[in-house]
């Protein structure tokens, strides 16, 4: 008779426990390889012709006549004004100069202002003119930007935009900040449409720090950002000591740049401040937020649940949320004063990332915003009550019968990666 072979199975907690968070772990990098993948192959279908909107940027509420004549772009950007000398191997020149370069991006992208430091050249101010297209444009309409920027180099302390903006009946400028992956000429076309659209009373300036206008550079962008906040608080400074009234919007990663412009010492007196998709972890946004927020008469935040940039954000931070996802109740109770909107429902382009710039009523809640109303007063958003020095936590919500939401790859992605 053969023996019967024996086996003993012997449990081991901690063992156990291993396998399952390597199991986990195993699964949640195979979703995340998923998920690049099936951006990678779908790239063709839901990749606009300008990257980080549905489609070609398109004015959302400008009527077509308003549109007529080109927009004239403000600017104050730490980009480098034209490609510099390369400069004795290892020299500061060289470094500035590799910065300042980049082969991938067409020759109409640039605009004579590529990607470099905030350290470097030092800071370019200018105008350019865009041709911003009607929501009503024929599908192969582009909105263009109509010559290269006239540049100058900001001297006499921002003097000839403190000029431009003083010119204005109400003496204020609204600095727009734009977030990772732009080349210039994307953020003077949506600085273009905002101005259109918004029809903010005094000068609109668009704020553009060195992004590569490439996916695979996040670290660059990340760098070039915190480097670029000196340039941005000099630029605040100027205008407040001049005199004039400050408001901001700030896009995603413009939104850590613009905190950090906002936390210095000698950080001036704003007025209202925008943070659309903040690209920022939950716990450097309250530190940066404790300190900007005695700085400015009101802070309104937006977010969206399934907003993919912050999806595959929070995934490249080994899972640690972004606040453009939207904030927990007991982080939120800790923005005395603020606004916190929930835009899921109006993000409803193939990234919900841009929303806050695509949707009418978005805009409309962006202008009401700027023109002094609280949350509160503004329709169609439904608020929670509020005391006095609360914080006030609002939805944008779908009118009934309308087609609102995230898109099916939005959710696809969001699931992948969380």
């Amino acid at each position: 008779m053969e023996p019967i072979l024996r086996l003993r199975v012997v449990y081991r907690p901690k063992l156990h426990g291993d396998l399952v968070v390597a199991a986990l772990a195993g699964i949640k990098a195979l979703r995340a390889f998923a998920a690049m993948a099936i951006a990678t192959l779908t790239s063709a279908c839901v990749t606009p012709t300008d990257f980080d909107t549905g489609g070609s940027i398109r004015a959302v509420k400008a009527s077509v006549a308003e549109l007529a004549a080109p927009q004239t772009v403000h600017f104050a950007t730490t980009r480098c004004n034209d490609k510099l000398g390369g400069g004795p191997p290892g020299s500061v020149e060289e470094m500035y100069a590799k910065r300042c370069w980049d082969a991938a991006l067409k020759e109409v992208e640039i605009t004579r202002l590529t990607f470099g430091l905030s350290e470097g050249p030092g800071v370019t101010c200018g105008t350019v003119q865009v041709n911003v297209e009607p929501l009503s444009a024929e599908p192969e309409a582009v909105t263009k930007i109509e010559n290269a920027p006239l540049s100058h180099d900001c001297a006499g302390n921002f003097a000839k935009l403190r000029d431009v903006v003083l010119a204005t009946p109400c003496r204020c400028a609204l600095i727009f900040v734009h977030g990772y992956n732009t080349t210039f000429a994307f953020a003077a076309k949506r600085m273009a449409q905002l101005q259109a659209d918004l029809k903010y009373e005094g000068r609109p300036i668009l704020f553009s720090f060195g992004a590569a206008g490439r996916v695979g550079d996040y670290i660059n962008d990340t760098e070039a950002g915190e480097l670029a906040a000196p340039a941005l608080n000099q630029l605040m400074v100027a205008l407040a000591s001049a005199g004039a009234t400050i408001d901001v919007i700030a896009h995603s990663m413009g939104v850590r740049l613009a905190l950090r412009a906002m936390t210095d010492s000698n950080a001036p007196k704003l007025r209202y401040v925008i943070l659309a998709a903040p690209d920022i972890d939950p716990a450097a946004f309250l530190n940066l937020t404790e300190k900007a927020l005695p700085h400015m008469r009101r802070l309104t935040v937006y977010t969206s649940k399934f907003d993919v940039a912050m999806s595959a954000s929070a995934a490249y931070h080994n899972g640690r949320s972004r606040v453009g996802e939207g904030l927990t109740a007991k982080i939120a109770e800790q923005l005395s004063g603020a606004e916190i909107i929930d835009a899921t429902q109006r993000a409803t382009g193939p990234y919900a990332h841009s929303y806050f710039a695509e949707s009418k009523v978005m805009i409309e809640d962006i202008r009401a915003a700027l023109a002094g109303k609280a949350a509160q007063e503004r329709k169609p958003l439904i608020c929670n009550p509020a005391g006095p020095k609360s914080v006030v936590t609002c939805a944008m919500p779908c009118p009934e019968g309308a087609k609102c939401g995230p898109s099916t790859y939005a959710r696809f992605v969001h699931w992948l990666l969380d």
